[in-house]
């Protein structure tokens, strides 16, 4: 029985949570190194340093691990992005922390991107990990044009379509991961602050 499913509604353990991380971290670097299509449990169980039996206790299908994945590497990335921008005190403050936030993330963790992206764009037994994917695609859409369209009423930004707006912005940030894997040399930093200052110059107010 996984340990998700004991009767009782009992949760985890510590022990069982950190192995799941360990399946997790471990998943990353395997499709990282050899695409997602060559990803079995055998091939991260090799690279995890346990038995393939170990992953399935934990994750019955391959889907539930990928979908795992897409969640743990979400989780850690809304949490530094939430660094970023807690201190903000106006909505173009936050739309700049937002971008640069995100850059930087992207070039500290290429591995996590990497997998998730791969996950993101398979089939099959990925469904339910890509459908995952566009729910939170979707969510942060309407979180952008929220903050867009508050920052209209409040003056600090021009007048324009939030959905436009926030569609705009969402593509360029999901263009870093690509653009800094193809370019190592690039100067996180200056790319950060030259797509953040692109933004503030489309949305402030006059």
């Amino acid at each position: 029985m996984q340990p998700e499913n004991r009767s009782g509604g009992q949760k985890r353990s510590f022990i069982e949570d950190a192995r799941r991380g360990q399946i997790v971290a471990a998943t990353i670097a395997t499709i990282t190194e050899i695409g997602y299509a060559k990803s079995s449990f055998v091939q991260i169980a090799q690279r995890a340093g346990i038995s393939p039996g170990l992953i399935t206790y934990h994750f019955a299908k391959r889907e539930e691990l990928m979908k795992q994945v897409m969640l743990t590497v979400h989780d850690s990335m809304d949490r530094a992005l939430t660094t970023y921008t807690e201190n903000a005190t106006d909505h173009v403050t936050a739309l700049r922390q937002l971008i640069k936030g995100f850059v930087h993330y992207c070039a500290e963790h290429p591995a996590e991107l990497i997998a998730i992206s791969q996950i993101a764009a398979a089939a099959r037994d990925a469904e339910a990990a890509r459908a995952w994917a566009e729910a939170q695609n979707a969510a942060t859409l309407d979180e952008l044009e929220d903050m867009f369209r508050e920052g209209q009423a409040l003056g600090e930004l021009r007048a324009f379509s939030p959905r436009v707006m926030a569609v705009s912005v969402l593509a360029a940030m999901e263009a870093a991961p690509a653009e800094l894997v193809a370019r190592p040399d690039t100067d996180v930093s200056a790319y950060a602050s030259e797509l953040a200052d692109l933004f503030e110059r489309a949305v402030r107010a006059a």
